[in-house]
């Protein structure tokens, strides 16, 4: 980062009494009114721009910092990597640290957003201590605190999130996505949110701004000198339960984008979403509020001229304001006479930013004044369309990783009936071979249940007669493999990955170039039907000159696949016996074995001898030649997954030891067996659901 270019306040704080500033800092808070002033003179206040740098790690101490406005975070770098120690915002101070010590800074100040401070030079915070015991009392306990590292991290690492809502719809279709998506914050957070509703007019005003008269912005023209609990009485309370302030202001107001600047840094004080829902006109004010936004999201409906004016005002505002790409995202709402927004459109017309498919309203148009539709309609598309946009933006996305190994991932059946009994929101799944296929039944929108009937129609008789399609020339493979996706087909439905109900991720083996592949377009039954190609038994698929097979092969426990596609918390399911589980089968099998010799021997002849005839056969046909081939490329997949699950959340090991890879047929066990291990880990998995990320 470059070196500060900071400046003194403009006309509008110089007008500030500095001592009113003082006093609402805990440091100061003690002192009389004569030492406020007397310490105020010593002070300047500064102004510091989004993203510029107070000082460095390992710099120099020259200064004392109290936070007048706007939000700052702390943060070291060791290795390059960079590691947030504290957010700090207005009443919070900093530098102490260096001038107490002499030592250089510990770590970098760098501004979130354009904020003021109170400034004192070394000389006149050494003054200042010297003669005020109260403050020298209270630094003496802050760094006694932070030596021994008892620091409540808990208000240190409070990180308030700004998010800019704009774009060309009406202001009504904004409107009923704000309000859903704040409720839908508070819903899946519990963190305190508040949607601010601005408009230039009164025309303008959306249901929110009908509900109540709006508030003139000047009304907050001197908010620095407000306290927390005045400007809380100007908020109003949804019955979602996040807050609210409707505000009308003149765009060609020279100081609106000033105060919307202070406003939006003291509501971040309280709250961990603030959401800023602009007006329709493009102003100076508006460009202000993107230009201070942590994310911004632009509304477009899908006609392909919304789509291209969209584009270009994403360019406009990546160019004026140099907005980070990566915190952009584009909202598509389907309407019905617009354009398939398939993945292939958008990334032609958005390039790499990010896309939300918006379905259209179940509630029509206008949204009345009672509960949201993600309240009322839960399960509706546009419902789990917001949540998933609100754990999203909180950093809370939840992936479940589905491995291969044959019918040992029928486990995966009984994990799903678990998560969805117990309503754990699944946002992306990954999944490899045959955690490919029951991944993908889900993904489309079938539940768990209905997926456990599906793979309870697989009996012997259905499995030789029907899914094992021999090869009569078996150049590539013993199996064609179509018969297994064609009797999933139906459930399939031949659906499309962007007609999924829950993002899908698919992967694959590419053996001409030696690369794991992950299916996120096309057909997801074509996809599924190249996970599932297990070297040698089924056919492999030839694509563009490539030959894929088993995605197990390269990613048995694609974990990796869905921190790639933005999931912040991971749920990976690994059905491999380890090295204990196979000694376990093995000594199972010796002691039913040792149990059936001990009845024989009481028996007659001709019983032992039918014993003896069996064994024999069954060691003369076992292992087999699909026996040694499952587990060879098993035995590698189980090691390649152990080190894979390290990446995981939360890992589930749902193994039943005394069976067989080949036990399709007998999906009951091992689906009881999925149940058991989830409900085993139900507690880790709803800490991990419910735990909030800064």
């Amino acid at each position: 980062m470059d070196a500060p270019n900071h400046q003194d306040a403009g006309d509008r704080f110089q007008k500030i009494d500095k001592v009113v500033l003082l006093a609402q800092c805990p440091l100061f808070a003690g002192l009389s009114q004569w030492e406020l002033r007397s310490i105020s003179q010593l002070m300047r206040l500064v102004e510091y721009r989004k993203d510029e740098v107070v000082y460095h790690e390992g710099g120099e101490a020259e200064s004392f910092y109290v936070i007048v406005s706007g939000r700052f975070e702390a943060f070291v770098s060791p290795a390059d990597k960079k590691k947030v120690l504290a957010y700090l915002r207005r009443g919070d101070y900093f530098g102490e640290m260096s001038l107490l010590t002499d030592q250089p800074h510990s770590a970098t100040i760098h501004a979130l957003s354009d904020s003021l401070v109170l400034e004192i030079k070394k000389d006149g915070f050494k003054k200042s201590i010297e003669h005020n015991a109260t403050i020298s009392l209270e630094l003496s306990r802050r760094l006694s605190s932070r030596l021994k590292v008892t620091e409540s991290r808990a208000r240190s690492l409070f990180k308030s999130d700004v998010v800019a809502i704009c774009g060309a719809l009406p202001k009504s279709s904004r409107y009923l996505f704000s309000v859903n998506l704040a409720a839908s914050l508070m819903a899946e957070t519990h963190q305190k949110t508040v949607l601010l509703d601005l408009s230039t007019s009164e025309s303008e005003a959306s249901v929110l701004g009908k509900r109540i008269p709006k508030m003139p912005l000047k009304r907050f023209q001197n908010i620095e000198t407000l306290s927390p609990e005045d400007l809380k009485s100007h908020l109003s309370r949804h019955h979602a339960g996040f807050e609210y302030l409707c505000l009308l202001y003149d765009p060609k107001d020279s100081e609106a984008d000033g105060i919307l600047t202070s406003l939006l840094n003291h509501l971040a004080i309280d709250f961990r979403f603030v959401l800023a829902d602009l007006s329709s006109e493009t102003d100076e004010a508006s460009a202000k509020v993107c230009s201070q936004s942590d994310h911004l999201f632009l509304l477009s409906d899908s006609h392909l001229n919304s789509l291209t004016e969209a584009r270009d005002l994403l360019r406009d505002i990546e160019k004026s304001l140099s907005y980070p790409e990566e915190k952009m995202a584009v909202i598509i709402q389907e309407v019905v006479f617009g354009a398939h927004t398939t993945p292939g459109l958008r990334q032609e017309i958005f390039g790499k930013k990010r896309c939300f498919s918006l379905p259209m309203s179940p509630s029509g148009e206008g949204e009345d004044e009672g509960w949201p539709v993600v309240s009322k309609m839960p399960d509706a598309d546009y419902s789990r369309t917001v949540r998933y946009i609100a754990r999203y933006l909180s950093g809370n996305l939840v992936g479940l990783a589905l491995g291969s190994g044959a019918a040992f991932g029928l486990a995966h059946i009984g994990v799903l009936k678990v998560l969805e009994r117990e309503k754990i929101p699944i946002d992306i799944i990954s999944g490899s071979s045959i955690g490919a296929l029951i991944g993908a039944l889900y993904a489309v929108g079938l539940n768990a249940n209905e997926i456990e009937k599906a793979a309870m129609e697989i009996n012997v008789r259905l499995l030789m007669s029907r899914l094992v399609d021999v090869n009569i020339f078996p150049f590539r493979g013993l199996m064609h493999g179509n018969e297994v996706i064609r009797h999933f087909k139906k459930h399939l439905g031949g659906k499309q990955f962007d007609q999924c109900r829950v993002a899908l991720k698919v992967t694959g083996a590419n053996l001409t170039t030696r690369q794991s592949l992950v299916f996120e377009s096309g057909s997801v039954g074509d996809a599924v039907r190249a996970s599932i190609a297990i070297p040698a038994i089924i056919r492999p698929v030839l694509k563009g000159g490539d030959v894929i097979v088993d995605g197990g092969i390269l990613n048995p426990l694609p974990i990796r696949a869905l921190h790639q596609a933005g999931a912040n918390k991971v749920i990976a399911v690994n059905v491999f016996p380890t090295t204990k589980d196979l000694m376990e089968k093995k000594l199972i099998r010796e002691e039913a074995l040792e149990k059936e010799r001990s009845r024989v021997k009481e028996k007659g002849f001709v019983s032992q001898g039918l014993f003896w005839f069996r064994h024999w056969a069954g060691g003369f046909f076992s292992p087999n030649i699909f026996d040694i081939l499952m587990n060879t490329i098993q035995c590698m997949e189980s090691e390649i997954a152990e080190i894979e699950g390290e990446g995981s959340d939360v890992l589930l090991r749902p193994v039943l030891p005394n069976a067989s890879w080949v036990n399709f047929y007998k999906p009951g066990p091992f689906i009881k067996r999925g149940e058991e291990e989830a409900m085993k880990l139900l507690p880790k998995i709803k800490a991990l659901v419910s735990q909030q990320n800064v």
